[in-house]
């Protein structure tokens, strides 16, 4: 007989943001979608599946904070489910292993349509020997959604166990519902048929298979023959992974912030604790930050080992030691100290800590590690997108607030694309600076050649648009892009980290903050200053063109050194001149319509281009 109890432990978080399909419509506007595959896991990092016939002893119980992306062999036999930090809301401790459309590497299962539907992700046990038990309990907490795509009515999420005919039987599932807190489900197991020494249970779902849909988080995976210890699940741990301890960003150049340490370190972070106990605990917390040589150079807090807290139970919300104890976490200038004048890239080590009860199931939560860059970029985002977000009008404009408070040359932009169904390699852009006025873009002061999305195939992946002329600034600054379709370019959206009042669009009448339904979080744009982090010079030439006038009406001169061949193209792609040069030239406008235009320059096996405005 099986014996199933559900109860709901996690209140709703502090701050829940719902990722709903926005579907295009005629009207001019911003939009979120979904993602098609999974930046966080590349192609090439696939991991081999494990087989192992040795089993393993009660208790069995992972709370996936120790792995990312893949689960861990010593536990599970296969690879499809995501294991990650940044999916679910509210946890009951970081870490949780995802379900949804895609394969181990993070790609659609089938791309035969976009509603395709079937089996997808599997997480099966190493075998367990239950053959001298009489009774177990297997227990687990679900999340339906949290930041990322709704599941349907249609889908489904299951439990099976295999019996001692090596068939896997349902003794548990779900459908699709909307977003959840986690909830705990118990389930008996006292049939003759699952007491044996070969037993596995897995979990699974059914989704669409055409992206990175339909996702289910799953946590604290729990069985045992100890009646007392599946009650419930007594646990002190962090719940999130981000601590930041810059003001605004999660990373700057180096150099930047040695020269301007008031500027741009907070003076305190927060972090937030988890409670799972029933009564009130007594926390001692520290962090400690090392070199890259391993050396300690900070410990918090300074006057002792650790600080001391009381934390309710079940907190509604997550512990923060900034909103809910009497003093928060201080940071202060002198936690990332000089250690060497003439560095131009730094990173530390910051490790956060929890003492607890030496009883405490889940040890490994206990402990929260980060690496703090400074590298040549300045960075506003996690490094993770949740979704994409783009803009549906023809020379629509996006820009973002960076403050840069040492005068420096930027040489190239980073940006995340997000592939998608509907395809935007050809879809042309100019990265794009303004001015800030009264903290809105104003004057336009450099807009770059044209250039297309391009995506990487390594994790979280950034494509470096190097510029035709690099430009010195300081100041506060947006960065950002104006297109030249009415197509979405699918920005990465960071939904972990929200600067939405850093975040500017314009469709045309003037410029409004991005605030969509859907559009909080961070867009994926890193300005590079001194040195170029890749060798992407793919996209510029040795030597630039000029063209002039522009805009113009009636002809246009194109001045360029080498031979090359010059082709003019409509924004829809189409070819409306080509033609080979040795160098100056002039072209007759009167044949084209007005309108915007896209001017190729190839030389070389390398192409520039710049827009053409036809008056």
């Amino acid at each position: 007989m099986i014996y199933i109890l559900r109860q709901i432990i996690v209140p709703m978080n502090r701050l829940i943001v719902v990722l709903i399909l926005i579907y295009q419509i005629s009207v001019a506007q911003e939009f979120v979608n979904p993602l098609m595959n999974n930046s966080q896991i590349p192609q090439s990092t696939s991991r081999s599946v494990f087989e192992s016939n040795t089993p393993i002893d009660l208790p069995f119980y992972d709370d996936f904070s120790d792995y990312l992306v893949y689960p861990k062999s010593s536990h599970w036999l296969d690879n499809d489910v995501f294991v990650n930090r940044n999916y679910p809301i509210n946890p009951l401790n970081i870490g949780v292993a995802t379900f949804d459309g895609l394969d181990s590497v993070g790609r659609p299962r089938n791309l035969a349509s976009e509603t395709v539907h079937g089996p997808s992700d599997y997480l099966t046990s190493r075998p367990i020997d239950l053959s001298t038990s009489s009774e177990v309990y297997l227990s687990f907490y679900l999340q339906s959604t949290g930041i990322g795509n709704e599941p349907e009515p249609n889908d489904i999420f299951m439990l099976e166990c295999l019996d001692t005919a090596l068939v896997w039987k349902t003794v548990w599932d779900t459908t699709g519902y909307s977003l959840s807190d986690f909830e705990k489900i118990n389930i008996t197991l006292n049939d003759n048929a699952f007491l044996h020494d070969s037993f596995k249970f897995r979990f699974h779902n059914e989704a669409t298979l055409s992206g990175n849909f339909d996702h289910w988080h799953l946590d604290n995976v729990l069985l045992t023959d100890d009646l007392s210890l599946s009650n419930d699940i007594e646990d002190l741990a962090f719940v999130y992974e981000t601590s930041q301890m810059l003001n605004f960003y999660t990373s700057i150049p180096w150099t930047h912030f040695d020269q301007n340490r008031a500027a741009y370190m907070a003076s305190t972070m927060d972090t937030w604790v988890r409670n799972n106990y029933s009564t009130t605990q007594s926390v001692d917390y520290s962090y400690d930050i090392y070199t890259q040589d391993k050396d300690l150079i900070f410990h918090y807090p300074s006057t002792g080992a650790s600080r001391n807290d009381e934390i309710p139970a079940f907190q509604i919300d997550n512990f923060s030691y900034s909103d809910d104890s009497p003093a928060a976490i201080t940071v202060g200038v002198s936690a990332f100290p000089s250690t060497n004048t003439s560095l131009k890239y730094n990173s530390f080590t910051v490790v956060q800590s929890l003492a607890t009860d030496d009883n405490d199931l889940f040890k490994t939560n206990d402990t929260l590690k980060y690496v703090q860059h400074f590298d040549n970029y300045y960075a506003l985002d996690d490094g993770s997108a949740e979704a994409s977000y783009g803009i549906n009008v023809e020379g629509g404009m996006a820009a973002m607030l960076f403050n840069i408070s040492e005068y420096d040359t930027l040489k190239a932009v980073q940006i995340h694309f997000e592939e998608n169904y509907e395809d935007s390699d050809g879809l042309a852009f100019s990265i794009t600076f303004w001015n800030s006025e009264m903290g809105i873009p104003s004057d336009i002061i450099y807009q770059s050649q044209i250039f297309y999305p391009q995506y990487i195939d390594i994790k979280n992946g950034f494509y470096e648009y190097v510029l035709e002329s690099p430009v010195s600034l300081s100041g506060s600054v947006f960065i950002g892009w104006e297109q030249y379709y009415d197509e979405i370019l699918n920005v990465g959206l960071d939904k972990n980290t929200i600067n939405n009042d850093r975040m500017f669009y314009n469709l045309g009448a003037g410029w409004n903050q991005s605030n969509c339904a859907d559009c909080d979080g961070t867009w994926m744009i890193r300005p590079v200053f001194g040195s170029l982090t890749t060798s992407s010079t793919d996209n510029v030439l040795t030597t630039s063109f000029s063209l002039f006038p522009n805009p113009a009406s009636t002809s246009v001169s194109i001045e360029f050194e080498e031979p090359h061949t010059l082709s003019i193209f409509t924004l829809s792609g189409k070819q409306v001149l080509k033609k080979f040069s040795d160098g100056r030239h002039n072209i007759d406008l009167q044949p084209f319509t007005r309108g915007i235009y896209i001017l190729e320059i190839q030389s070389d096996y390398k192409k520039h281009r710049k827009k053409l405005v036809v008056q």
